[in-house]
């Protein structure tokens, strides 16, 4: 958020740099005016460079430590959202799913809609309801997980899984 109100600050100094030419004002003025811009915006970008690397330290030191790949998966987060009005990016959770690339770096936030979502994704994976238990009898959905996942930093908002029986 600083990032975005820093940068309209920028923008807005850019803008009154643009009207301030238009006015007649003398050359030495606007070179004074120009190289307070300038100064002020290369004092910005310092700062945020120092913030940022001091966010990322070894751990176990004092102060703030932030995962380097958490943050640059922060920087480039993508937000998708499915609806099955078709008013969102997806009309099934299958298809958002099916969008993230393989070895994706970024964070996704995939926004569902409310509603009833039948159309199950199915990952591939590990079948624990198929595995054989103890007694060599298979697990069936009762000792096998309603939902795995097997992700760095995952999140489940307001979302309720429902286990199906397998037929």
């Amino acid at each position: 958020m600083a990032i975005v109100s820093h940068f309209q600050l920028i923008l807005l100094l850019s803008l009154c740099t643009l009207l301030f030419k238009s006015c007649s004002w003398s050359p030495e003025r606007v070179s004074d005016y120009e190289r307070w811009v300038s100064w002020n915006v290369a004092n910005y970008q310092k700062r945020t460079v120092k913030e940022a690397e001091s966010l990322v330290q070894t751990p176990g030191s004092s102060g703030t430590v932030l995962d380097l790949k958490l943050r640059n998966a922060e920087m480039n987060r993508v937000r998708k959202s499915v609806s099955q009005d078709g008013t969102g990016d997806f009309k099934t959770i299958k298809e958002a799913l099916d969008s993230i690339p393989l070895h994706n770096i970024k964070r996704v936030i995939l926004d569902i809609k409310p509603g009833v979502y039948s159309d199950p994704p199915t990952i591939t994976g590990n079948d624990t309801a198929s595995a054989t238990g103890r007694n060599g009898m298979p697990l069936k959905t009762f000792q096998s997980a309603t939902v795995a996942v097997d992700a760095n930093y995952f999140v489940a908002i307001n979302v309720k899984f429902e286990k199906i029986p397998h037929n």
